[in-house]
C-alpha cells in the first residue's frame, strides 16, 4: 500500500489524481483489485501472478504483451492441457 511522504510530488498525485508540474490527470489506484493488479504487472515472472497480470493487460488494451515474441510479458493462456504426439514406431 502507498504510504505518504509529506511534501513529495508523488503523495500529491495520489491525494489529487493530478501531476503538480503539468497538471494533466494521472491514474491512481484505489480499490484493492487495482492495487493488486499494478502489483502483479510490477513483478509479472512470478507465475503466480499469470491470471492477474493477464487481466491487467486486457484492461490495458495491451493484449499486444501477450505471446511468444521476446518483447511479450507473458505467454498465451493454453485451453486445455498438451498432449504430445506420439512417434510413429516401425
Amino acid at each position: 500500500d502507498f504510504i505518504p511522504t509529506p511534501g513529495s510530488l508523488s503523495t500529491c498525485m495520489y491525494y489529487t489524481g493530478l501531476n503538480p508540474l503539468t497538471g494533466e490527470k494521472v491514474y491512481v489506484a484505489r480499490t484493492v483489485k487495482e492495487k493488486a493488479l499494478q502489483r502483479a504487472l510490477l513483478q509479472y515472472r512470478n507465475p503466480a501472478n499469470y491470471r492477474l497480470v493477464h487481466e491487467a493487460l486486457q484492461k490495458a488494451g495491451r493484449t499486444d504483451l501477450i505471446g511468444y515474441d521476446a518483447k511479450c510479458l507473458i505467454r498465451p493462456v493454453r485451453n486445455g492441457p498438451q498432449k504430445r504426439k506420439k512417434g510413429i514406431s516401425k
